[in-house]
């Protein structure tokens, strides 16, 4: 029983207790301008996965998947977010460099989640990270064509793919 408690607390109350610690005592790195740490980067893309899978309601684009509406998500793309999130085929100078957590870049790494989450995300936002919600500065028609955009990076139609990867004026 004895080793069971010792374990107990070394295992399950000592990490945390140190951690609150090193938080209080203002030991913990903050600087946003050095990369996060590997196991920091895929921790906090597991949380906020996890998140917004476990947040976002399941619902269906009220919108076809056509090339004129990837295309039109495409247009709200360049027109709001590829300051941060880069082009097809540029990264963000700003949303690789003075954002912590860094900016994920869609032409090189794109968001591998349904419509519904995304768009979740553009209406709510991610807290902590410079991505704020829109609800309701993006119309649903906007939001939702976007979303569809950008869930499709993967596998966009060639005459989209194309316009995609053309650098835009």
């Amino acid at each position: 029983m004895r080793n069971f408690l010792l374990g107990l607390l070394l295992g399950i109350i000592f990490p945390p207790a140190i951690l609150a610690s090193l938080s209080l005592m203002g030991r913990l790195p903050i600087n946003a301008r050095e990369e996060p740490a590997n196991w920091e980067k895929k921790l906090l893309q597991a949380a906020v996965a996890r998140s917004v899978a476990h947040q976002a309601p399941v619902l269906k684009n009220p919108y076809p998947v056509t090339d004129g509406n990837l295309l039109a998500g495409l247009k709200e793309f360049h027109d709001d977010c590829d300051g941060c999130h880069g082009t097809g085929e540029k990264k963000s100078i700003w949303g690789t460099s003075d954002f912590y957590p860094r900016v994920p870049q869609f032409g090189f790494d794109p968001p591998r989640l349904p419509d519904w989450q995304i768009y979740w995300v553009l209406k709510n936002g991610i807290r902590y990270s410079g991505m704020g919600g829109n609800d309701p500065g993006i119309s649903e028609e906007h939001a939702w064509k976007l979303a569809m955009f950008l869930s499709r990076l993967d596998s966009l139609p060639p005459a989209v793919e194309a316009e995609w990867r053309r650098r835009p004026k």
